[in-house]
């Protein structure tokens, strides 16, 4: 993003237009590149917000169960697109997330940042 000079180079100043720490940043500009920024999107959306598991105490086994099912072993950021993306299935509901013990003003708020990224 910087030159040797301090200066910014040209995809610094690309990096600059969005309200996303530098390496978020440079992930959209680059996953454009790749042809995967739709994925991107949501992955930097999904990072942008607190934890979107929760875990009642008398419930923990039954949430951790939830939240496996969601797990892909490659990569924490595939599990949370994985995440969004049944989410989206399953059109944006209430009782799916309560179901999953996933934070729906969490995803409403991932939704709303991923809307404003476009």
């Amino acid at each position: 993003a910087l030159d040797n000079t301090a200066a910014l180079t040209k995809m610094g100043r690309k990096m600059v237009e969005f309200p996303l720490d530098p390496a978020l940043s440079k992930m959209l500009i680059v996953a454009e590149e790749l042809g995967c920024s739709s994925e991107i999107l949501t992955i930097v959306s999904m990072l942008s917000v607190p934890r979107i598991f929760f875990r009642p105490p008398d419930r923990a086994e039954e949430s951790d169960a939830a939240r496996e099912k969601f797990q892909v072993p490659e990569s924490d950021h595939l599990t949370l697109l994985h995440v969004f993306q049944r989410w989206k299935a399953e059109h944006y509901r209430v009782d799916w997330c309560q179901k999953h013990f996933i934070h729906v003003k969490t995803l409403r708020k991932v939704r709303e940042i991923r809307s404003q990224l476009l």
